[in-house]
């Protein structure tokens, strides 16, 4: 199924058989599963710089069923004999040339190319507050899959993730800007940090966790990332991909 909307196409996959092995159409494809997950980031990346691009979304199926996770795993063993050195997902490609797996360098990537970097600090400042995102971002996901995820997850919120979000609300500007102030625009941090927080809210509400003290910032800077007119056309949209956060086989986030 194909669903045409701004400069995306979404295709929605269930058989191996479907899953890209190039470039869809000659437009830059990136392919995960049909969740948030790792690639929420990318997807509002791309959208945020206006570039057309396809968006397949792989459906895990019934973790109850000997098939669940199929399309993927069979189309990755084609992946790895013809195309990537290293297949997983999310994957992406752009052009003849371009082939990427690793969330991370895809973002930088797509960042790079579409000036979606940040302007107000030094490559190796970027370069440790991208990892240190990433680094919550896996937090999220792995513990999802844990036995005990959302009593990990509500730990992590209660305990540890009110002084990091202090931290972050300076780099913010205490949410009266974006991360390269005033007169900056959106860039990659911004976006990695925005969709952290989409996370956040949503386990704070699943788990009822009152926000601390800290995020005091929070609602009126994600309100300015909503605000960049691209930004606001994708999440408003009906291919806007908020939930499920994982795949159906989690803990937490699988709805």
């Amino acid at each position: 199924m194909i669903i045409s909307l701004l400069t995306m196409t979404v295709l929605s996959i269930s058989k191996s058989g479907d899953v890209p092995l190039a470039a869809v159409e000659g437009k830059p494809t990136l392919v995960y599963w049909n969740s948030a997950g790792w690639s929420n980031p990318i997807r509002l990346a791309l959208a945020a710089a206006n570039v057309p691009y396809v968006d397949a979304r792989i459906e895990a199926g019934d973790p109850n069923s000997d098939s669940y996770k199929r399309a993927w795993l069979d189309a990755k063993q084609i992946l790895g004999s013809s195309t990537f050195e290293f297949p997983n997902l999310p994957y992406y490609m752009e052009g003849e040339t371009v082939k990427l797996s690793q969330s991370e360098a895809i973002l930088r990537h797509v960042g790079r190319k579409y000036n979606l970097l940040p302007k107000s600090m030094p490559d190796h400042r970027f370069e440790m507050l991208s990892e240190e995102l990433k680094d919550y971002d896996g937090f999220f996901i792995s513990r999802s899959y844990a036995t005990n995820g959302p009593d990990v997850i509500a730990k992590f919120i209660k305990e540890d993730l009110p002084k990091k979000l202090a931290i972050w609300g300076r780099i913010a500007h205490n949410g009266d800007a974006l991360i390269d102030g005033q007169d900056g625009k959106i860039n990659i941090l911004d976006i990695k940090l925005y969709c952290f927080l989409r996370k956040v809210r949503f386990a704070q509400e699943e788990l009822n966790i009152k926000p601390s003290s800290h995020e005091g910032w929070v609602g009126a800077y994600m309100k300015r990332v909503e605000d960049v007119a691209e930004v606001k056309a994708y999440v408003n949209s009906a291919d806007y991909l908020n939930r499920p956060l994982n795949n159906p086989h989690a803990t937490f986030g699988n709805l």
